[in-house]
């Protein structure tokens, strides 16, 4: 039976397969966004030694496109079949670019085991996982398709797999009103929660999270159930998807932030998918003064460079080597971060923090300079003397000894951010089946298979996004006695930016009259770009004049904007100008409702950096 789904519910970036139908786009499409704003879709690939990468498109029309034209690249995952019926359906992993994502799957009547993991970080936050099918129409999973078991003991075979004609067969069969004395018409869910240090990325952070509640049962796959904490926390609804007939049943999932639908057995959060599994090795964190993140095996700390072992969707995982005067950091995720206090890491020293000796609990701090880490123990100067420390007692170590000679300053580079939870900063070298790529800092060549990649983002290309820059300096100047310094990437309530032109926008710089923005422009400058208006609700009672000036001169200005007149588009030439300010000044309305956004801020350069 086919099924026409509304154009409105069709979305980009799909997971396709043997036995789905794709919607729209293929499920493998990449999507590239380059300076024209426009995302287009196809196979990106790069061969060595190019500085034009390919982009192709279904049809095999090709489009060159510059490295240093290059915004980013979400990838479209292949995803594998087991024949055994386990399979991922949905990956909606990518936190704030998530999205609307719809697939298709063949089902044979009965009951039909499902996971969904969702992880929250800082915002507001969306679930809705909704079924088009026969018998059932369009619809939220509710009553009439969910069940568990009433007790948690319950035992069931495995799906029997795929048969000849590419249905899934169900893990139970369908009997008279479904056992009503073995199933709830409801979903099981446990809660997880966690805190703005952890790498809230994808859903490998569900396996570093505290269990809050277990066993706890829902009538529907959203976030209707969270109170509090609102943010940073992670759901993962378990139970069966119940099929009244044979039939072409078309799931889609809405995230904000990261989620996946399986259907079939998932034991436990495995690397290749996940993120890090807890199995093995503690696994630590290294924090990369790029601002990249890498995660694994801490191995040591071999000729001036910490050695870790990463995996990127391989079997093995990759042995790297960063120099440590590109390591801002390491923890070990497992220890909690509540038990100590950073407040008095010296700027020219570093800083180890140990377990006590008596009190695992108590952790404790010490300035000094790190000598050498290996798998056993940490040599430590401190006041003078050498000290051996049990590697077992090391929780975290922050690098910032004055001796130790600073990392240049990092040029056009791409930050690679892989499955597995890896957001590593290098130069790319190829991209076709594998990727390859020179990490920054060492040089050192790595590679990984191309399904391991989420995405890439340029760095210090010819668009530098100023939500990501810190400016030289910012003014914020009270009308009575209160300054209100700027927030990125939020409103000042803490949720999303949304401007009065009923739109939300995960990037954009909040500010409150009277405030000014300093930038430095280091390099020949082309554009400023940016949509400029009142926050929706704050500043509902608001009037503003915005100024973009370059070089103590107004290059635009645009008095008198309210909710009412809404949002603007600002595009100004910065030929020549070297120091750009951003100016939000009182209106009419004195400071009352002042609360306006930069958003999508951006600088066009001439040249990558």
């Amino acid at each position: 039976m086919a099924l026409t789904l509304s154009k409105r519910l069709v979305p980009t970036g799909l997971i396709v397969a043997p036995l789905l139908v794709c919607l729209a786009p293929p499920a493998s499409a990449d999507v590239v966004h380059t300076l024209d704003d426009e995302p287009a879709d196809g196979r990106f690939t790069l061969a060595e030694g190019d500085d034009l990468a390919t982009l192709t498109a279904e049809d095999g029309t090709t489009t060159a496109i510059r490295l240093t034209d290059l915004d980013e690249v979400r990838f479209g995952e292949e995803l594998v079949v087991v024949r055994s019926g386990h399979l991922l359906l949905i990956n909606n992993d990518q936190g704030q670019w998530g999205q609307v994502m719809t697939a298709k799957i063949k089902l044979r009547a009965g009951l039909h085991r499902f996971v969904v993991p969702y992880w929250q970080a800082g915002g507001e936050h969306n679930l809705k996982l909704q079924v088009f099918s026969p018998g059932i129409g369009q619809a939220e999973l509710n009553s009439e398709t969910l069940r568990c078991f009433r007790s948690t003991d319950e035992n069931f075979e495995d799906s029997p797999g795929i048969d000849d004609e590419g249905y899934r067969l169900p893990e139970l069969g369908l009997k008279a009103g479904d056992d009503r004395r073995r199933f709830l018409s409801r979903a099981r869910y446990r809660f997880y929660v966690g805190d703005e240090s952890m790498p809230f990325n994808n859903v490998g952070v569900l396996g570093q999270l505290a269990l809050k509640r277990t066993n706890s049962t829902t009538s529907a796959i959203n976030t209707g159930m969270v109170q509090e904490p609102d943010s940073y926390f992670g759901l993962v609804f378990e139970g069966f998807f119940r099929a009244p007939e044979d039939g072409e049943y078309a799931f889609m999932l809405n995230s904000d932030d990261g989620s996946q639908l399986y259907f079939g057995r998932v034991d436990r959060f495995k690397a290749e998918n996940l993120g890090t599994d807890n199995a093995g090795p503690t696994p630590w964190r290294a924090e990369l003064k790029s601002g990249g993140t890498a995660r694994g095996e801490v191995v040591g700390i071999i000729d001036n460079a910490l050695t870790m072992k990463l995996g990127l969707g391989d079997e093995s995982p990759a042995q790297a080597a960063v120099p440590l005067n590109h390591t801002a950091a390491i923890w070990d995720t497992t220890a909690n971060e509540e038990q100590f206090n950073r407040d008095n890491e010296p700027a020219d020293l570093d800083t180890a923090y140990i377990r006590d000796k008596d009190d695992a609990q108590q952790i404790r701090s010490v300035n000094g300079r790190v000598i050498a880490l290996s798998d056993e123990t940490l040599t430590f100067e401190f006041r003078g003397k050498e000290r051996a420390i049990s590697r077992e007692r090391l929780v975290g170590l922050v690098f910032a000894h004055a001796e130790r000679p600073a990392a240049p300053k990092p040029g056009f580079h791409q930050t690679l951010r892989f499955r597995t939870g890896q957001a590593l900063p290098g130069r790319l070298v190829t991209l076709g089946d594998t990727v390859e790529f020179e990490l920054l800092g060492s040089g050192q060549r790595l590679e990984a298979p191309r399904q391991a990649l989420i995405a890439l983002r340029t760095e210090n290309g010819r668009r530098i996004d100023l939500t990501r820059t810190k400016p030289t300096a910012e003014e914020a100047v009270p009308y009575f006695s209160v300054a209100m310094p700027s927030v990125v990437n939020r409103s000042f309530a803490g949720g999303k930016i949304r401007l009065f032109d009923q739109n939300t926008y995960n990037r954009g710089i909040a500010v409150h009259s009277k405030s000014r923005l300093h930038y430095k422009l280091e390099r020949p400058a082309e554009t400023f770009r940016a949509r400029f208006g009142l926050m929706d609700p704050g500043g509902r009672l608001g009037d503003v004049t915005a100024r973009v000036l370059g070089d103590g001169e107004v290059l635009w200005q645009q008095e008198g904007i309210t909710a009412a007149t809404g949002p603007v588009d600002v595009e100004v030439a910065l030929a020549g100008i070297e120091r750009l300010v951003l100016e939000v000044d009182f209106g009419e309305g004195q400071n009352v409702g002042d609360r306006a956004a930069w958003c999508d801020p951006q600088i066009i350069f001439e040249n990558a950096q």
